[in-house]
């Protein structure tokens, strides 16, 4: 606290968890991967997609607006370059007679060298609903 405070704090804080989030299925980028120093924990991606989703509802153009919304995103050839994230993401664009978009995440453990299914394949709606419970996306 400081002094002469009230005790209460309007700070965000990043946590320094990496992740690599990889995009197939979508408009004119059969395969897109990016890799975020911070917020990779399932709670802050599901956060980053609710905030694609407010900016473009429409499942083909989620990608440009994850692009638009995570301007700290890096671009990498393969998850395998980033060998020090946590968590890896699929958002994948299925394109059937209702195109929706579907997530898949994994997580490696500190030290291990190989990614362990977390949860998914799940309705983005449903990832966001399942980690951050009370974002209308």
């Amino acid at each position: 606290m400081t002094p002469g405070g009230t005790g209460r704090r309007q700070r965000t804080l990043s946590l320094a968890t990496r992740s690599v989030y990889s995009f197939t299925g979508f408009p004119e980028t059969p395969v897109r991967h990016l890799y975020l120093h911070h917020d990779g924990y399932p709670t802050g991606a599901a956060w980053r997609f609710a905030e694609a989703l407010r900016e473009a509802p429409e499942p083909a153009f989620f990608l440009v607006a994850f692009l638009n919304t995570q301007t700290n995103a890096e671009p990498i050839q393969s998850p395998e370059q980033a060998a020090d994230s946590e968590y890896r993401y699929l958002v994948q664009l299925v394109s059937d007679s209702a195109p929706r978009l579907q997530v898949q995440c994994w997580r490696r453990i500190p030290g291990g060298d190989s990614w362990n299914p977390r949860c998914g394949p799940m309705p983005i709606a449903v990832f966001i609903q399942r980690f951050l419970p009370g974002d209308p996306a």
